[in-house]
C-alpha cells in the first residue's frame, strides 16, 4: 500500500521545555556557549508565544497523521552521540529491536518497534545498492521524543527508528538521502500495512560551532517555499556543504521524506525562529489514500 502520511518537524529541545524555569536552565547552557546572543534572549512572554505556535503546528500535523490511520510510523532522525560515537558512525541505520525506549526530562517513552518492516527495507536496500547498517540496542533521544511527544504521545502503533548521520563528516549527500526515501516509498507500496513517515530536525542552527546562535532564516524559507511548490526533488541537487553552511545539515533527515513524496506539494508549512538558536520548521503532506487531498 502506498504511504498514507508524511511529516517533518523540528526536534529542538526547547520545543518541549516549559516556558519559564526549564527554558531559563536551557538558555543558561546555551549562552555559556554563545554569550554574543544574549541580547536576543526571549522573554517569558515570547517563550509562551513560541510554545503556543509550536503546539498549533503539531496539532495540524497530528490531525493529518491520525486521519491517515497508520499502522506504523517510520521516524527518520539523527543520533547525537547517544547511540553512536566516533568509533562507529553509520551513514544510515535501521533499528531491529522488539521495542525502543528513552527519556527526555520528566517524560518517558516506550514503543513497539516494527522490525519486520525494518528487515524489508534492509533487504530492498541490498538489492538496490543501498547498504544500510542495522542493530538492536537503541535508545530514543530528543531527536525522536520531542516530536513524538506531540504526534504520538501514546504508543498506539509501533514505530521504526531510522538514523541518518547528519553531524559527523563525511555526511551523505542530499541525493543519497532522497534515494533512501524512494526505496522506503517502494517498500511501503508492496506491503499491507498503512505506513506513515516522519523526519525530524533542523531547521537552521549551528550546535557546537562558533556560529551557534545564528539562524539562516532566508535559507529556511527557501526550503519551505520549494516544498510548498512541489519542487522537493530539486533539493536533491543541493550539496551537503550547502546545507552545512546554512546550519541545515539535519535537513538530510527531511531529504529522506522528500524521497518518499517526490514533487508532491506540502499541504501545510509552519516556521518560527526560536530567538535562541534554531529555526523551527513543520511540514505535512497529504495523500489520497490517507489524510485527504
Amino acid at each position: 500500500m502506498p504511504l498514507v502520511s508524511a511529516l517533518a518537524a523540528s526536534h529542538a529541545p526547547n520545543i518541549l521545555l516549559e516556558p519559564g524555569a526549564e527554558w531559563e536552565d536551557f538558555m543558561k547552557l546555551h549562552y555559556r556557549m554563545a554569550p554574543q546572543a544574549v541580547a536576543s534572549k526571549p522573554t517569558l512572554e515570547q517563550q509562551r508565544t513560541l510554545r503556543r505556535q509550536a503546539e498549533e503546528a503539531f496539532r495540524t500535523l497530528r490531525g493529518d497523521l491520525e486521519a491517515a490511520r497508520p499502522d506504523v510510523l517510520i521516524v527518520v532522525a539523527n543520533d547525537q552521540l547517544v547511540n553512536f560515537f566516533f568509533d562507529n558512525i553509520p551513514t544510515f541505520f535501521v533499528t531491529l529491536s522488539d521495542e525502543v525506549s528513552g527519556q527526555f526530562t520528566r517524560h518517558r517513552f516506550r514503543y513497539s518497534n516494527h522490525k519486520e518492516l525494518g528487515r524489508a527495507i534492509l533487504r530492498a536496500g541490498l538489492e538496490r545498492g543501498i547498504d544500510l547498517a542495522f542493530g538492536e540496542k537503541i535508545e530514543l533521544q530528543h531527536t525522536q521524543t520531542v516530536p513524538l511527544y506531540f504526534l504520538l504521545p501514546e504508543p498506539k502503533i509501533p514505530i521504526l527508528p531510522i538514523f541518518v548521520n547528519t553531524w559527523i563528516e563525511p555526511l551523505p549527500t542530499p541525493r543519497r538521502c532522497y534515494q533512501l526515501g524512494q526505496l522506503i516509498r517502494d517498500v511501503a507500496a508492496g506491503r499491507s500495512e498503512r505506513i506513515a513517515i516522519l523526519a525530524t530536525g533542523g531547521l537552521s542552527h549551528f550546535p557546537g560551532s562558533p556560529r551557534i546562535g545564528e539562524i539562516d532564516t532566508e535559507f529556511d524559507h527557501e526550503l519551505l517555499r520549494l516544498m510548498r511548490e512541489g519542487r522537493g526533488s530539486e533539493l536533491a541537487g543541493y550539496s551537503a556543504g550547502q546545507l552545512w553552511q546554512a546550519g541545515d545539515s539535519e535537513f538530510l533527515n527531511w531529504m529522506v521524506v522528500l524521497g518518499t513524496v517526490g514533487d508532491k506539494k506540502a499541504a501545510h508549512t509552519f516556521y518560527m525562529p526560536d530567538l535562541v538558536a534554531t529555526g523551527w520548521g513543520f511540514v505535512s503532506w497529504r495523500f489520497q489514500n490517507g489524510s485527504g487531498s
